[in-house]
């Protein structure tokens, strides 16, 4: 339209310039005051642009027209549905999610537009709980079992975040065991199929270099990580910048100083007869945990270093263990493939069974303020409708951790028994100790029984 408007205007003054010179050359050759019937020519001509302006503006009007109608047109038969997914995932896993979702999904909902949003872990959480609360909620997003963390389903669906699924054939037809930890008042509203397998991966290729064995108890594996730092190897890297990556230590040695003593301490939390600072539990936990800080068997710059990043470092052989669990497997596997192993924590003392962290893991929940509530609930029935695929959970290198989860020696997360911001609470205190805060460990469990309280 710009451009026609100024072949225009370039038309209008070269006609203007031709006119007036030809009233000129005619005023010239008779001397006279140039009138055709009884008219002034400057009227003539003011005419004769105003009519050729008129014409500007109609071709240009006719042309803005016909490309608002064609743009209109375009929207009518271009404009998709938006949906978003919102995760927690750092690197390129907003890409990685989104490809998958689109070949789940793109058959079957060809008129949809599929967004997914992913943020570090606290970030995700911080949205997420600021948008539920404006009444802004993406369509899907992730949410943990029970109590797990500040999206867990005890949270949520009080608040009225979450749509009930319950008139769903896959949520009817689901086991008992993919609901419960998902239910909240008799209303069920996700599926957690998939276990979550707390681990320490391991390097094989630095392992049979020293002819290291995998350790069996905490005094094998301290022997082992001087060894290594004695090689020159980084025993284990972690990184802690991103605080919840602490909980896969701590939770390991969890379940063999705590849960395996006392598998109902989560229910004596609850009704009062167990507490955070009651000595030998926790305390003990977050010791043995710092120990491996004392002795420089962590990376030193753990505080500095994102979970992305302590990952790639291990993948690269900078480390020889990591702290980790089934979630990032895939990512370690592509990259070290049969170097990478696997073993529980072995936390437990020398006369004491080795336990681990076997439990279900979150799922995908539908936002009750999503303008899409019906098309969203097909969308969920795709997403879970059953399948033959094999879960990465299900592969040989988790055979010892589904061993000892049959012969009773497992704990679930610890935190999807926990009230209140209790992992916060842990992670902070925990945190500020490695960094070199004057406080007590002592002072992070009444921070913890704190929280717990206060939840």
């Amino acid at each position: 339209m710009e451009i026609l408007f100024s072949f225009r205007s370039c038309s209008l003054q070269i006609f203007r310039h031709y006119l007036y010179c030809k009233i000129w050359e005619h005023h010239t050759m008779s001397s006279s005051n140039l009138v055709v019937k009884g008219c002034n020519m400057k009227k003539i001509t003011n005419y004769i642009l105003s009519v050729l302006l008129s014409g500007s503006l109609l071709s240009a009007s006719l042309f803005y027209t016909a490309q608002t109608t064609s743009a209109a047109s375009d929207k009518t038969t271009k404009e998709k549905t938006k949906i978003t997914f919102m995760a927690s995932g750092t690197g390129n896993y907003a890409d990685v999610r989104k490809q998958s979702l689109e070949a789940q999904l793109l058959d079957d909902f060809p008129d949809i537009e599929i967004i997914v949003e992913a943020y570090p872990e606290e970030q995700y959480y911080s949205i997420l709980n600021t948008r539920l609360s404006m009444g802004e909620g993406p369509d899907f997003f992730n949410i943990q079992p029970n109590w797990a963390g500040p999206n867990a389903v005890q949270k949520l669906a009080p608040a009225g975040y979450l749509e009930p699924l319950d008139d769903l054939a896959v949520i009817q037809n689901a086991d008992e065991a993919d609901t419960e930890s998902v239910t909240w008042n008799g209303h069920t509203y996700s599926l957690n199929r998939f276990s979550m397998i707390l681990c320490t991966y391991y390097n094989k290729s630095i392992f049979e270099k020293l002819g290291l064995s995998i350790p069996q108890n905490w005094a094998e594996f301290l022997n082992m990580c001087e060894k290594l730092k004695n090689a020159g190897i980084t025993p284990v890297i972690s990184g802690n910048k991103d605080s919840y990556a602490l909980q896969f230590g701590l939770y390991q040695i969890a379940a063999n100083q705590v849960y395996s003593e006392n598998p109902d301490f989560n229910t004596q939390l609850a009704d009062g007869t167990a507490s955070f600072s009651d000595p030998g539990t926790w305390d003990k936990v977050i010791d043995q945990y710092l120990l491996l800080y004392k002795n420089n068997y962590v990376e030193a710059h753990s505080l500095t270093m994102s979970s992305a990043e302590a990952i790639r470092r291990f993948c690269n052989g900078e480390a020889a263990m990591l702290f980790s669990g089934n979630f990032n497997y895939s990512t370690l596997l592509n990259a070290l493939g049969e170097n990478l192993g696997a073993f529980p924590l072995p936390a437990n003392d020398q006369d004491q069974p080795l336990c681990t962290v076997v439990s279900k893991g979150g799922g995908t929940a539908i936002y009750s303020g999503s303008q899409h509530i019906e098309l969203c609930k097909k969308i969920f029935e795709k997403l879970y409708e059953p399948t033959n695929d094999t879960l990465s959970s299900e592969d040989e290198i988790w055979k010892v951790f589904h061993d000892l989860k049959e012969k009773g020696h497992f704990t679930i997360n610890c935190n999807q028994g926990w009230k209140g911001d209790v992992e916060w609470a842990l992670e902070d205190g925990v945190s500020r100790k490695i960094g070199g805060a004057a406080i007590s460990v002592n002072y992070i469990t009444s921070m913890m029984q704190t929280a717990y309280e206060n939840g």
